[in-house]
Order: structure tokens, then sequence, then C-alpha cells
């Protein structure tokens, strides 16, 4: 499983050993769960926003090489980063903050919900399932069990466990 943060800033090859630039972005599809590529920054001056897809990708590790980059700009995590979650009841969960994806077949598993800076640090992050969202313009909605799947971190689980 993988998270954006597992490749933000990382670098770009091509296949003739040529550095192209670094990971800036996912682009994502949340109707088909899927990441479809990723946005580059590009080392040189001027030079046009850049995106590889998924299928364009030979390999990757500590860094990534790609058969080809394409120009242009698609819509990317970072555009709806931020956006509120809310629940059936109308009470905001938190903002996503990231997805969880397989880096296979780049399908989505889920989004990570902040809860904001204090409850982040006690209680956790939360996890929404993508199968119990839907992506709204202005929100996304939850409708699953919003008690059921949460993160601990842990220095809240050996405070929480010591007060016991």
């Amino acid at each position: 499983m993988y998270r954006k943060k597992d490749f933000l800033f990382m670098d770009v090859f091509d296949v003739k050993g040529k550095n192209i630039g670094c990971i800036k972005d996912l682009i994502v599809d949340f109707n088909r769960g899927i990441v479809l590529g990723f946005t580059i920054i590009s080392y040189r001056i001027f030079q046009a926003t850049q995106y590889i897809l998924k299928e364009d990708i030979i390999s990757f590790n500590n860094h990534m090489v790609v058969s080809k980059c394409r120009k242009g700009s698609l819509i990317g995590l970072s555009e709806i980063k931020l956006m509120d979650v809310i629940d059936l009841e109308g009470n905001i969960v938190g903002t996503l903050e990231d997805i969880i994806f397989e880096g296979k077949n780049f399908v989505i598993n889920g989004i990570v919900i902040w809860t904001g800076y204090l409850a982040s640090l006690l209680y956790g992050k939360k996890i929404a399932l993508i199968k119990d969202i839907i992506l709204g313009e202005d929100s996304i909605l939850y409708f699953g069990n919003k008690e059921t799947i949460s993160f601990s971190n842990t220095p809240s689980t050996i405070l929480f466990k010591s007060v016991k």
C-alpha cells in the first residue's frame, strides 16, 4: 500500500537515463477509484507542466523510470485535498489528507481523514474505504460506519494504556 507521501518529490527518469523532474502530485479518478498517474515538476526553466500516466511507468522504487511524458495538466489530489468529509447527519468528520492505494494496479483502497491537530494526536487519524465515500463539488460524503475504522498513533496508545 502506498500514499502520496511515498511518491512526493521522487525523481523521474526516462528510459535513456535523462532526469525529467520530480513528482509533484497524484492524478486521481475517484469515480473509477484509481490513480491515473502523476504530475511532474520539471527541472528546466519555463517548461510546461508534464504528467505521466500509470501505463507509462516502467518501474519505481527510490526513483521512477518512465517510457514517455505528456504535456498538459489533469486534476490532481492537491485540488481536492483538505476537502471536508461529511457524514450522513451533516457532521464534519474531518478533511481529506491523503489516499491509500495499491502499487501494482494503482487502485485506491481508501482515504486518510485528518480530524484536527489535537484529535489526531490523541485518537489518531480516520480511514474511510473508497466504497463508502462519494466525491462532491464542495465536500466528500461518507456513508459508512464512522466508528469502525481508525488509526491510532503510538504516543496516544501508550498514554491511554498508562492512564487506565
